[in-house]
């Protein structure tokens, strides 16, 4: 079953900190929807273009090939935009973002939906930490220095072994708001994912648009 919304000039934002399993929700809300004219951007994966096209030696290249991508993202954004396209973004969204994403929308007149995830931190922290040793997991997140041509597992292997303590990790996004509340918020407990509706998701939205 397709599903679409009142206005299809939306763009549906799933934010949340950390191991709160942005991208496989928002992909299960995507099979739900069952919708294949709606267009996923997600910034992570840009990210991980540019970095096996570019590579990086340190942590200030890196961050400047970060922002490139940044930038890419929001030209990607706007494109669709111009396209008319339902558009979904998935990331961990905060406020440094927020005045970008509010100019798209500002720009385009479309409608926004921010579907926030949460848990308790102890919870994103023990998620992090599985996910940062998955063997999909691209090794740019974790080094440093990366450049795919050269790249051996052999270079991930200590780094894999070495997580931020929970405290480390609760006092780097403590200062980060990831509900950016752009349009209609949605807040998702992410406990457990099988009792996430995403129906309700949907109802909700389709009733705001009205």
């Amino acid at each position: 079953m397709k599903r679409e919304f009142p206005n299809p000039r939306t763009l549906i934002i799933f934010t949340g900190g950390p191991g709160t399993g942005k991208s496989g929700t928002a992909q299960r809300f995507l099979d739900y929807l069952g919708n294949d004219e709606i267009v996923k951007i997600s910034y992570d994966q840009i990210k991980e273009k540019n970095w096996d096209i570019f590579g990086f030696d340190n942590e200030k290249q890196k961050d400047r090939l970060n922002w490139f991508s940044l930038e890419e993202f929001y030209l990607t954004i706007q494109k669709r935009m111009w396209e008319n396209k339902t558009i979904l973004i998935e990331y961990p969204f905060y406020q440094r973002h927020k005045p970008k994403l509010q100019e798209l929308l500002d720009e385009s007149g479309y409608s926004a939906v921010t579907i926030c995830l949460y848990t308790d931190m102890e919870t994103v922290y023990r998620r992090g930490a599985k996910r940062d040793k998955g063997e999909d997991r691209h090794p740019g997140h974790l080094l440093n220095q990366y450049h795919m041509e050269t790249y051996t597992p052999a270079q991930l292997h200590s780094v894999n072994r070495i997580q931020p303590t929970f405290e480390e990790f609760t006092a780097g996004i403590a200062h980060k708001e990831y509900n950016i509340n752009l349009g209609l918020d949605i807040l998702v407990d992410v406990t457990d994912f099988g009792r996430i509706s995403y129906e309700e998701i949907y109802r909700r939205i389709v009733e705001y648009q009205s």
